[in-house]
């Protein structure tokens, strides 16, 4: 179906706003589809408490690869009150549970996937529902850290989508666009697939969260 021009000038303004996805906005980091890509993702994916995550569990993820620590195999050399720490110094409030829960994580995913989140995905198989469940199997990974990694997964791997977080829903449908990710991809992001789909829920979280609103339909113009 074509877009019609709202659509497309909605398009535009929030891909102009937020041009890179959520995590690059937020964090300053882009993701990337490799092993060290992956593991920065889901240590800010463990602390996360929202889809959304919080500028403390921004800032703790942020502190953790200034001490190198930005790899399962780097990770995995340090102690619960080592990263406890770090994490508190960063400002986040729960520094404990975050780092028995990071250590938990990082030990899963050097024994059961070889130090490489790409091998969860090979795990998977292909297989959506498997692919969507395996990381709920990592500690630390509640329905909001799996949130904040499969937005973003699902650039590089089209499997794990299409995924909508609740922000990206509700600014969906707060814009006059498909809340459904299977017709924002079929019909908005077609033209540059799962990529453009992952920066598209990745910018209307963005407007939701900061509540942006009318700056997106100022800039519009709808």
């Amino acid at each position: 179906m074509p877009m019609d021009e709202r659509t497309k000038a909605t398009v535009r303004a929030l891909l102009d706003r937020h041009p890179r996805g959520y995590v690059a906005e937020e964090t300053g980091f882009t993701v990337t589809a490799t092993a060290a890509g992956l593991f920065r993702l889901l240590c800010l994916s463990v602390p996360a408490d929202d889809p959304a995550p919080s500028r403390e569990a921004v800032e703790a993820t942020r502190a953790l690869p200034a001490r190198r620590w930005d790899s399962a195999p780097e990770m995995s050399k340090t102690g619960d009150r080592e990263r406890a720490e770090v994490i508190a110094q960063a400002g986040y409030r729960h520094a404990g549970r975050a780092a028995r829960l990071l250590g938990a994580a990082t030990r899963m995913v050097v024994h059961r996937y070889g130090a490489d989140l790409r091998n969860l995905r090979r795990a998977a198989g292909g297989d959506h529902g498997r692919l969507v469940d395996l990381p709920a199997e990592i500690p630390g990974m509640d329905e909001a850290g799996r949130a904040v990694f499969l937005r973003e997964a699902q650039m590089f791997w089209p499997e794990a989508g299409p995924f909508m977080d609740r922000h990206a829903v509700r600014a969906a449908e707060r814009l006059h666009l498909p809340s459904d990710g299977g017709t924002l991809l079929r019909d908005v992001a077609r033209g540059g697939g799962h990529e453009e789909l992952s920066w598209l829920v990745g910018a209307l979280a963005l407007v939701d969260v900061h509540n942006v609103y009318d700056r997106i339909r100022t800039s519009a113009r709808v």
